[in-house]
């Protein structure tokens, strides 16, 4: 599966971002898939399984799959996007609109699947968001919580035995395992004939969704996936303006000033240090993603000489006594939290953790100010960023004779993906007024206590609007983030292999991981940075060369060029 970042903390309602809790995971390839034996077995015992892909779909071959585009704006942004970047809304619309005019559902039940990177919410007999949003669709979505942090686990054991395989499986694309592309026809429904072409135009706020987030949730040449569409960019380096300026230091333009104003802020004495353990985003300062094409030649992360610069970058980095000795030693856990108390000053993170770092501090500390760098070029020129693959959580239908069953969860689908300036993306982000939102002075709508408990990313993990910046309890960061992003948007470019659904061979999905160690290691100043030469060599022995071959079938004419 081709990816170039992975989304890192969970989405606040109103911010339709990307969402994981943990701390941004490693963006080589292969890192965090897993093999479901099972699933992919019982392909056979139940039909045979499609073909995968060998090369790209034709313009002609996804023309015949992908749903009809047909936008949708109920309330225009007070922040229009630019270039691609986020719009944004920082006031709520006098009236909303009732996007759904009929309840969507005929009374079916259906288990939904799904991860959780916070405190797993109450079950519906006592949630009662679960129960509004419930009955507003006309029919009951009971779900089954997983923790997200080991939710590829969980997703291993439930897809091996297909019996025990819920109704709508939600699935992170990070956590897509290999071979999925076997498994998918047996386990889930074709959509294609219900969603293809203008047969999407019955289900309105899914024929809203962006023509690139469908074609990532096409398999083996036929619409399998729902989407929850990506941002733009996903990440960045994150400073600590307030405390910046209280020091009298300015935001880094280069790799070398990154390095001299992490220095800068580290004061042991003061229980203070420079950074947390930023590779993640030095590989993006960097240009690392996981393949490009140079003179012709498909290259690997590894294989770059980029990659080597931002691990002698680090290593530098690491021993100018910068980072914070507990991120030294390896734990991440606690980083948002050193972060957050200014114990660092500076730390990489996935955008949705801004807001949501806002939500934490702001009442205890109302000076907190946490914002994204500009991207630059290690030398300080214009940066090269890479796109985010336009989908970064998928959901799933289980395989059914049920025609009618599949056309309610569309229906329900349509309800959810309903888009900002809509009555039901009030309610899917914030349940019912009253009950689990209070509105603030300027009638913005806030989570209060029971609601902090019950609603989550549940139903939005089912299907997600087009990415906006609808948190508008907080304008000031509506405005910060969405300028920022269009800075940022200029400089964007699509990866190699952007937006198609490719799965490496499983024998090849482990290869990447020895350099996930490895760069700790030479980081660390544990191991010399040649080492990093013999591991590029045992790669390219171990399969590198064989996986370079085989993803070089997917080349288009421009990316080969």
């Amino acid at each position: 599966m081709e990816q170039t970042t992975r989304p890192t903390t969970p989405s606040l309602p109103g911010h339709r971002g990307p969402a994981r809790r943990s701390v941004l995971g490693s963006v080589a390839a292969g890192a965090a898939l897993v093999a479901v034996p099972g699933a992919l077995g019982a392909c056979t015992s139940q039909e045979q399984a499609a073909a995968p892909q060998d090369g790209p779909l034709s313009e002609a071959d996804l023309a015949a799959v992908l749903p009809a585009y047909r936008p949708l704006t109920l309330a225009e942004p007070d922040i229009p996007g630019v270039d691609g970047s986020t719009p944004g809304y920082t006031t709520v619309p006098t009236t909303l609109v009732k996007s759904v005019p009929e309840v969507p559902g005929s009374g079916g039940t259906y288990t939904a699947m799904s991860p959780a990177w916070w405190t797993t919410p109450p079950g519906i007999d006592k949630n009662s968001y679960f129960q509004a949003v419930n009955a507003a669709l006309g029919a009951t979505v009971e779900f089954q919580v997983s923790d997200g942090n080991t939710y590829a686990d969980k997703l291993q054991a439930v897809l091996a035995s297909p019996k025990n395989v819920p109704d709508w499986v939600v699935i992170p694309t990070w956590n897509v395992p290999p071979r999925f592309e076997q498994g998918v026809t047996a386990l889930f429904a074709d959509l294609t004939d219900h969603l293809a072409g203008d047969k999407v135009l019955k289900y309105p706020n899914l024929a809203n969704l962006p023509t690139d987030a469908w074609k990532y949730c096409v398999f083996n040449g036929r619409l399998y996936g729902l989407p929850y569409p990506s941002e733009l960019v996903g990440n960045a380096l994150f400073y600590r303006r307030d405390l910046f300026g209280q020091l009298g230091l300015a935001a880094p333009t280069s790799a070398d000033e990154l390095l001299q104003v992490a220095k800068d802020a580290t004061d042991p004495a003061a229980r203070r240090w420079g950074c947390e353990d930023i590779w993640d985003g030095a590989q993006l300062l960097f240009g690392c993603t996981d393949w490009t094409v140079r003179d012709g030649k498909l290259l690997s992360r590894f294989e770059n000489e980029n990659y080597r610069e931002a691990i002698e970058f680090m290593r530098e980095l690491f021993a100018s006594g910068a980072v914070h000795p507990d991120a030294v030693a390896g734990n991440t856990q606690q980083a948002k939290d050193r972060f957050e108390s200014g114990q660092t000053l500076i730390s990489a993170d996935g955008l949705g953790g801004w807001a949501e770092a806002l939500a934490r501090v702001l009442p205890s500390n109302p000076a907190y100010d946490q914002q994204p760098m500009d991207w630059f070029a290690p030398d300080g020129g214009a940066p090269t960023l890479y796109k985010s693959q336009p989908v970064s959580i998928f959901s799933f239908i289980k395989k059914t004779d049920d025609a009618a069953a599949i056309d309610e969860m569309l229906a329900l689908a349509n309800f959810i993906a309903a888009p900002f300036g809509s009555e039901e993306f009030q309610l899917v982000n914030y349940g019912t007024e009253g009950t689990t939102f209070e509105r603030d002075a300027a009638g913005a709508p806030a989570l209060n206590d029971r609601g902090t408990t019950e609603v989550t990313s549940t139903y939005g993990f089912l299907v997600s609007p087009p990415i906006v910046n609808a948190k508008v309890q907080f304008p000031q960061y509506v405005r910060d983030f969405c300028d920022w992003m269009a800075r940022q948007a200029p400089h964007v470019t699509e990866p190699v292999f952007y937006g198609q659904q490719i799965q490496d061979p499983s024998q090849y999905s482990s290869l990447g991981k020895p350099f996930d160690d490895l760069a700790k290691d030479i980081i660390r100043g544990r191991q010399d940075v040649s080492a990093l030469d013999a591991a590029v060599k045992e790669w390219r022995n171990s399969g590198g060369d064989e996986l370079r071959a085989y993803r070089e079938k997917f080349l288009t004419g421009d990316e080969a060029s």
